[in-house]
């Protein structure tokens, strides 16, 4: 049994707790994306719009392991940091984040411009690159409706763990192409869901189910995780039509239901 529990701390693993929120095991570090903690049913005025979690998240923050960092794509909306995430931010000791997520958040928070890199590093431990991918929250025109967001890529310098991309909330599928032409891409953590509102009309916010699977190819057909597609009110595209896209197009889909980790796959087995 003790080595059982070794084992699954040494791992690579993703585990999703709802929403945009997942824990990160990568290099011996532990990462938190995106903080979303409050409970089921809280609603949140944010402009012309109402936005309502549906679901609790997996783990209470008070159950989280010790966290080297999280990373926050971005501070402007509740749905990707909330009133409780937002006071797991504030207590970490690394905090990644946009510019301007940055002076929003203040403390450790550190805000990095696109391409950016900061490395985690301490004795005994492989450093890790936190690597600021460009995103884009919505179609061309939009972005001073939805504010300034990032991705994340999380990468070693000697390829020993799996990279794994952060998309954030995007649609920027030119970003995903330049990113895979920088740096091999095994793992992607794909904001799905297809986020609208009403107010907007048609726009959509995150990636459709369609946009997901070219954006696979894109990257280099990495591993694709599905993240922030479930447990809020404003998806148009639900678990059932995602899937369906995916499998119609022939590609693998893995949807882990919260609190489960997922082992990521080594590197050189690619």
């Amino acid at each position: 049994m003790v080595t059982d529990v070794a084992v699954t701390r040494a791992a690579n693993t993703v585990t999703v707790l709802g929403g945009p929120t997942a824990l990160i095991h990568l290099a011996g570090w532990t990462l938190l994306t995106d903080p979303t903690f409050d409970a089921a049913g809280t609603e949140y005025q944010d402009g012309p719009v109402v936005v309502r979690k549906t679901a609790d998240p997996a783990l209470k923050p008070a159950e989280l392991p010790a966290l080297d960092a999280v990373v926050v794509s971005h501070t402007g909306h509740l749905d990707n940091l909330d009133t409780a995430g937002r006071t797991v931010a504030s207590d970490a000791s690394n905090v990644f984040t946009t510019v301007a997520g940055a002076t929003d958040l203040g403390g450790a928070a550190v805000g990095l411009e696109p391409w950016q890199t900061r490395t985690l590093s301490k004795p005994g431990r492989t450093p890790l690159n936190i690597t600021a991918v460009p995103a884009r929250h919505g179609p061309v025109g939009t972005e001073d409706i939805t504010g300034p967001v990032t991705g994340f890529l999380l990468h070693t310098d000697d390829g020993s763990t799996p990279t794994v991309y952060v998309s954030g909330d995007t649609v920027d599928l030119d970003a995903m192409s330049a990113l895979a032409e920088r740096y091999r891409v095994d793992v992607a953590l794909l904001h799905l869901g297809a986020a609208g509102f009403e107010a907007f009309g048609d726009v959509r916010l995150s990636l459709t189910a369609v946009q997901a699977v070219e954006a696979r190819r894109l990257l280099g057909d990495p591993l694709v995780v599905a993240v922030h597609a479930e447990g809020w009110a404003h998806y148009t595209e639900d678990r059932g039509h995602v899937q369906q896209v995916f499998d119609a197009a022939g590609v693998p889909l893995h949807w882990p239901a919260p609190g489960e980790p997922l082992t990521l796959p080594d590197p050189h087995t690619r």
